[in-house]
């Protein structure tokens, strides 16, 4: 069964991004170009994010690739507003958790969760998410998207490692098992 892992930076405080979708504060955060991003996005072959996070990142890269590492990726972004896609993107309004339950049975690699609460939120609230990545930036931002927001039931995952790079800390959480 494929992984699906959240690989994602945030703020000391819990923000992915600022109010208007901007990284710049993570860009000039020394170690964020060390952590082993390229060795994560190897092992995926999907990736799943918000509308938000898809067009910043086309408005960001020069070659239009979510997953530089693997550009076959197909990348599903959920929106309010589908549109039409192409041979490596999809736009579509049903529910994450749906999608999610059948992409983890079909053959592939890992599924990649990008971007913030409303993508990542209902993934845990159906218990789907089995790896966080969760790099933590030195800077309070005050504002912005949060990863998280309020859940409707306590959730477990065990740490699995600590990393740093220059000034970025990496904690890898597993979920644990249902009882």
């Amino acid at each position: 069964m494929r992984k699906v892992q959240f690989y994602g930076t945030i703020s000391i405080d819990g923000y992915l991004a600022t109010k208007d979708n901007r990284l710049y504060w993570l860009f000039q955060t020394p170690g964020a170009n060390d952590a082993p991003t390229e060795a994560f996005m190897q092992q995926v072959d999907t990736a799943i994010m918000g509308r938000h996070t898809y067009e910043y990142t086309m408005e960001q890269t020069t070659d239009q690739l979510i997953n530089p590492y693997n550009p076959a990726t197909r990348n599903i972004v959920m929106t309010s507003q589908p549109q039409p896609g192409d041979e490596r993107t999809q736009f579509t309004n049903s529910p994450v958790a749906d999608i999610v339950q059948d992409l983890r049975l079909a053959p592939g690699r890992n599924i990649w969760i990008v971007g913030g609460a409303g993508v990542l939120m209902p993934l845990l609230a159906a218990d789907l998410i089995d790896d966080l990545y969760i790099q933590i930036a030195p800077i309070i931002l005050g504002t912005g998207i949060p990863l998280f927001t309020a859940v409707a039931h306590q959730q477990r995952f065990e740490l699995v490692a600590t990393n740093h790079y220059d000034q970025l800390a990496e904690v890898h959480f597993q979920r644990l098992p249902t009882e």
